[in-house]
């Protein structure tokens, strides 16, 4: 599998648990907001695809890391689009590390045959936006139905699991995040990521930041219909 980049430890990933982050290159969107557009854009995945690490290396890594990390996070930009994906988490499961995977629910597929096959531990999927409006963030044409199905899986599936959205002022409104929420009813856990104004795939892109008060009642929303609703700022 094609692997750009690792976080050799962390305490964020997945809260009160060691990890380290195994990033992919390449995304099958091209969100106006993505802070990482080397690793999205073609003309730039090039020089990054110069210094891939070989999955030697991950492996040999994680024999040394065996006994002080319990989580392997496989992220990217969109890791599902690599077909060495279930090969890779197998290996992974079969060093006895747990594995989480993040993934923009594009390929139900493969979540399906990850989750059949135990291959996958916890998976955060992001949703970013209300439904039939997919495109108006992810800056492609989009078939949505596929998303659907994979809600359906991760809310039907026997692991732990998240749904996120990165809120944007001007791009998500109360409604629209009302309307999120009627597609994962009583999901288990529901995150609202704040937008950061930063460097952006789209130089020309300059919406804002919503404030903490804000978040708070999009958050006051999500409470009637998530078991658990939370804020990253």
């Amino acid at each position: 599998m094609l692997i750009s980049w690792i976080n050799k430890f962390s305490l964020i990933d997945y809260p009160w648990q060691t990890s380290c982050i195994v990033f992919t290159p390449g995304c099958n969107f091209r969100c106006g907001f993505c802070h990482n557009s080397e690793f999205v854009l073609p003309e730039k995945l090039k020089e990054v695809n110069k210094n891939l690490i070989p999955e030697k290396a991950i492996f040999n890594f994680l024999v040394k890391r065996k006994w002080l990390l319990n989580w392997v996070s496989i992220c990217g930009w969109e890791p599902t689009i690599h077909k060495d994906l279930p090969k890779f988490c197998k290996r992974v499961k079969e060093m006895w590390f747990l594995v989480k995977l993040d993934t923009n629910g594009q390929s139900p597929k493969i979540i399906k045959y990850l989750l059949d096959n135990k291959l996958v531990d916890y998976i955060a999927m992001d949703i970013k936006n209300e439904i039939w409006k997919f495109s108006e963030s992810a800056w492609v044409e989009l078939d949505e139905k596929p998303y659907l199905e994979s809600i359906k899986l991760i809310l039907n599936s026997n692991i732990d699991y998240e749904f996120r959205t990165t809120v944007i002022k001007w791009i998500h409104t109360k409604e629209k995040i009302d309307n999120i929420s009627k597609y994962i009813v009583w999901a288990k856990a529901y995150y609202l990521q704040n937008y950061r104004t930063w460097k952006t795939l789209d130089k020309n892109f300059k919406w804002e930041s919503f404030s903490d008060k804000e978040l708070e009642e999009f958050k006051n929303i999500w409470n009637l219909y998530i078991d658990k609703v939370w804020i990253r700022n």
